[in-house]
């Protein structure tokens, strides 16, 4: 995915961080960027303040050297994020074309395309800009408060990489959980336009089956909602029509939800 350069960039300095941090307290250290052990020194041998302010500037070139490649990395990272953004697109345009077909037998080929729901997109493609660099931040500052508050303390080698490591598979581990909870939100957004842009004031909660769902999304399964007032109260096939929930309470908008919704066609 999009978001695995930013980790993978990181791993590669953090290893360099670590050997760095290793030489400034006389500590070698073997396969810093595998997770082997670190071999050290019982403490760091900073004596002076003169010898603390120069290992904390060496340490933050290589921190700085790691943002500036990220920054060159991100422009690579813009091509994949737009070409994420048209997959997910053209799928959910599929999926909403055969879904009409099957529905109505009529199918809408030529009558829907990308250039409709351009916006979201677009707006979905910032915000994950926003969350690329977020992700690069925070790891970034993990593994400098590690290794400065490391320098100050005196604090061995070992424990310093172990901080440093977790930051990283922190990083990865936000990664992915962000990577699948964009395409949810980007997937239901999209459905959630087609259908208006179809006329289809009324929709179906299908919650998502997930194990460890939200109570009050589990108990909004099957119920009909409209964007429209003057459907709100009506009676469907039995249903009551609701008042649909708030707008950062909808099917896929939560973060990790997985529930969507799908539109129904009344018929007066």
């Amino acid at each position: 995915g999009s978001y695995a350069p930013v980790t993978e960039a990181w791993e590669r300095a953090a290893a360099e961080i670590i050997e760095a941090y290793g030489r400034m307290v006389n500590g070698p250290i073997a396969d810093a960027a595998g997770g082997g052990e670190v071999q050290h020194s019982p403490s760091p041998k900073i004596n002076s303040a003169a010898q603390l302010l120069d290992s904390a500037s060496d340490i933050q070139a290589h921190i700085d050297a790691a943002g500036s490649e990220f920054e060159r990395l991100f422009l690579t990272l813009q091509a994949a994020l737009e070409d994420w953004g048209i997959r997910v697109e053209r799928w959910q345009r599929n999926a909403w074309r055969q879904a009409i077909l099957t529905a109505t037998g009529v199918d809408l080929l030529t009558l829907i395309g990308p250039e409709d729901v351009r916006g979201t997109v677009e707006i979905y493609l910032r915000w994950n800009s926003d969350l690329i660099r977020d992700v690069s931040a925070q790891v970034r500052e993990r593994i400098s408060d590690a290794v400065f508050a490391g320098l100050q303390n005196q604090t061995p080698v070992r424990d310093v990489a172990k901080q440093i490591r977790e930051a990283v598979d922190m990083s990865r581990t936000r990664s992915k959980g962000i990577a699948a909870d964009q395409l949810s939100k980007l997937s239901s957004a999209l459905a959630d336009e087609r259908r208006r842009q179809a006329g289809l004031s009324v929709w179906k909660w299908r919650w998502s089956r997930k194990k460890h769902g939200r109570k009050h999304h589990i108990g909004r399964d099957e119920n009909l909602y409209s964007d429209d007032p003057a459907m709100i109260g009506k009676v469907v096939k039995g249903q009551t029509i609701l008042a649909p929930p708030a707008e950062n309470d909808r099917p896929g908008r939560p973060p990790w939800c997985g529930c969507r919704g799908q539109g129904v066609l009344v018929l007066d």
